[in-house]
């Protein structure tokens, strides 16, 4: 039995869209996958509280298997409503990070406090983050020292989390190990 401790990631909700559904049927899959990845979650948002400006339920008349399961569960509905502020965050916390919506520019963005600006540092300290979707500005500075995985959708958002999992394995057994 194994005492390590769980990989933390940092979910950062990015609402610039408003009350977008698919956005939100984004977050509770990729929130799930992570959790049955094992991974410890932490969601965050703009100004914290519930990202979106109304409370959504997932899309489609009949809730599919993991809208069901998100009316059902307190605790993910709970960390919905109470996100943290991207402002309080800190990228040592956590061995990686999954933006969900379209974070806007990275590194030429003024606000501090932006997710954008959140993502650069994830980048900065080396550490893999994944944007879904990837329609967002990385010029002048790309990937910095950081791994950036990104989707469009296509692929199941189970296959960004399993990537962004190896690679926030790999980052922290990279810092235990010298």
């Amino acid at each position: 039995m194994s005492s390590k401790a769980p990989i933390r990631i940092a979910v950062l909700v990015s609402s610039a869209s408003g009350a977008d559904r698919t956005e939100f049927d984004r977050f509770i899959a990729v929130y799930y996958a992570l959790l049955d990845a094992g991974a410890e979650v932490l969601v965050a948002s703009a100004s914290g509280g519930h990202p979106w400006p109304k409370r959504l339920k997932p899309s489609g008349e009949e809730p599919d298997e993991l809208a069901a399961r998100f009316q059902s569960d307190w605790h993910a509905r709970d960390d919905l409503a109470n996100t943290l502020q991207f402002g309080q965050l800190f990228v040592e916390d956590f061995q990686g990070g999954f933006c969900v919506g379209e974070p806007g520019a990275i590194w030429r963005g003024t606000d501090l406090d932006s997710v954008g600006a959140l993502i650069a540092r994830f980048l900065q300290a080396g550490k893999p983050i994944a944007v879904v979707p990837s329609l967002f500005d990385i010029t002048p500075t790309g990937a910095a020292d950081g791994l950036l995985i990104l989707s469009d959708g296509k692929w199941p958002p189970i296959a960004t989390v399993g990537a962004l999992l190896a690679a926030a394995t790999q980052f922290d057994n990279r810092r235990i190990e010298p």
